[in-house]
This record gives C-alpha cells, structure tokens and sequence, in this order.
C-alpha cells in the first residue's frame, strides 16, 4: 500500500576492461549491494581480489564474472567502464603493462561486439591511445564527461558534509 518497492532485478551488464585494480574492487562491492550483471574482463596476471570478488559473490544479488576474454565479456554490455592501465605507483611499469592489456583497449571494434544500446565510462583522465581510442572517448555513446560533472558534485557534496555544512 503505498510508497515503492525495491525490487532485485539487475540493472544491466556493466562490463570493466583492464586492470583488476581499486575501481573493480569499488565496482564489486557495489555488486554486492545493487543488483547487477558485472563482469571483470582483465587480463589472467591482473585478476581483482579473490576476497573481494567472493564478499559480492556471497551477497548473492548479482551476477560475478570474471573474464580474461574481453571481446566475449562485452557482448550485450550495456556499459562498457575502462580505466588507466598503469595507475599512480605503477607508472614504472607502463611499457609491460601496455603489453599485457594490448588487447584490452576499448576500441571501435569492442563497442561494436557491445551493441548499439552501450555506453562508455572512464573515471578520467584517459591515456587517449592506451586503454581507450579517441574514437571511443569522443563518441556520442560515451558519457565520460557527464559522469566527471557527476564526479565533481558528489566531492563537493562529501566536502561540505566533512565540513558540516
């Protein structure tokens, strides 16, 4: 009788490409409390957590996958999210890393084996090139730039509420 119901039907496929680093993890714990089809896709050596992949396992809300073939990973996704390969502290490691995810870019022939309903997502800044093509960053399916306004708003909400305004 009035109000809404949440119901636990999924939100969608929302397939990460790379590194199995902080975002997947801050993406499985997200699993583990909103409905969702996730899927990892990174290379073997580059695997997330096993910890942290089984606490969203075990909420048993979401679908967990973890792929280390990225054109089969995004079939049917509806967002395809990438990030830097080499992130802050690694960046020593750059060139072997680069090697090991060449064929973890998200590129124009990725989207395609998404499908025509995907977005991109990348929580910025890219290395245009790297882990996505220009093609991809500057496509009217992606959505980084509303997504880094989006960013932006919840700090400032975080650092005012920090600040107890």
């Amino acid at each position: 009788m009035g109000g809404t119901s949440l119901t636990r039907r999924p939100l969608g496929r929302f397939v990460y490409v790379g590194d199995g680093n902080n975002m997947v993890h801050s993406m499985l714990r997200l699993a583990s409390i909103v409905p969702m089809d996730f899927v990892c896709a990174c290379p073997e050596d580059f695997s997330p957590d096993p910890a942290t992949v089984e606490l969203a396992r075990a909420a048993g809300l979401s679908r967990i996958t973890i792929s280390h073939d990225p054109m089969e990973a995004v079939k049917g996704a509806d967002v395809i999210y990438s990030d830097v390969w080499a992130s802050m502290g690694q960046k020593a490691e750059a060139e072997a890393r680069a090697r090991a995810f060449r064929d973890f870019q998200v590129n124009d022939a990725m989207v395609a084996q998404a499908g025509p309903q995907v977005k991109f997502m990348h929580c910025l800044p890219a290395e245009r090139g790297r882990e996505v093509t220009d093609s991809v960053l500057e496509a009217d399916y992606s959505i980084v730039f509303p997504q880094a306004e989006n960013r932006m708003h919840a700090q400032n909400a975080v650092m005012l509420h920090c600040l107890g305004l």
